[in-house]
């Protein structure tokens, strides 16, 4: 009767060994990115779409895509700020984003798509969305256009 119990034991042991391994080994492995969400920037831009820049211009010029819409729009970048989320520089992630075609995917509802495409040169942009490294999307959280700037 005793090495029966020692032979119950034994088993028991050898089944929570085969068990508990795998769980132990997967814990080393630390937090896994699909279990975790991922914190984005939440970034500024100001500017004109499709604006036509002055021959001296040094600010950058952005493409972006928006969603549902294959073409390319340009956007004359005239101010970007990081207002909150992981430490970031607004110069970081025009690096980043600079060797892309387009440099940015916009995802928003169709509503705020529209209004964007339609918005004339000399009106100025201000978009507030959330920035995504992995695929360069810009999440917009608010959009405002202002009447016409006319000074680029």
């Amino acid at each position: 009767m005793n090495q029966s119990r020692i032979g119950i034991v034994s088993s028991i042991l050898m089944f929570l060994g085969c068990v508990s391994f795998p769980v132990a080994s997967r814990a080393q492995d630390g937090p896994h990115s699909h279990l975790a969400p991922q914190l984005k920037p939440l970034v500024k831009l100001v500017g004109f779409l499709n604006a036509t820049p002055a021959p001296t211009n040094v600010r950058p010029i952005l493409t972006l895509e928006l969603s549902g819409d294959e073409k390319h729009y340009t956007f004359l970048l005239t101010e970007m700020k990081v207002m909150a989320g992981p430490l970031r520089t607004a110069e970081s992630i025009l690096s980043e984003v600079k060797p892309y075609t387009p440099n940015f995917r916009i995802r928003t509802s169709r509503e705020i798509a529209a209004q964007v495409a339609a918005a004339k040169p000399t009106e100025q942009l201000t978009i507030l969305a959330e920035y995504s490294q992995t695929d360069r999307v810009l999440q917009i959280q608010s959009f405002e256009k202002s009447g016409d700037e006319g000074s680029q």
